[in-house]
């Protein structure tokens, strides 16, 4: 996950829920691992389980650039 991030010059935080149950909490982080992606302040995906870095790359790739509206059901549905 961080070199895909790192490619798209993406932000990219690593959470130990074991060590900051509070934090998953506030993000209702109910199975591990779990991949978040937050797009203009707003979460836009959120997958649990096992998801392969092919996977990841391809729904990164979808997000709307600067000028276009993002419809995140539409997208990832």
């Amino acid at each position: 996950m961080r070199g895909i991030a790192e490619k798209q010059q993406i932000a990219y935080y690593h959470l130990d829920v074991t060590k900051e149950p509070e934090l998953a909490s506030y993000f209702e982080v109910l199975t591990v691992p779990a991949v978040m992606v937050y797009h203009r302040g707003q979460e836009a995906l959120r997958q649990a389980r096992f998801i392969g870095h092919k996977q990841i790359k391809e729904l990164l790739e979808k997000l709307p650039q600067d000028n276009e509206p993002a419809d995140y059901d539409q997208l990832f549905n």
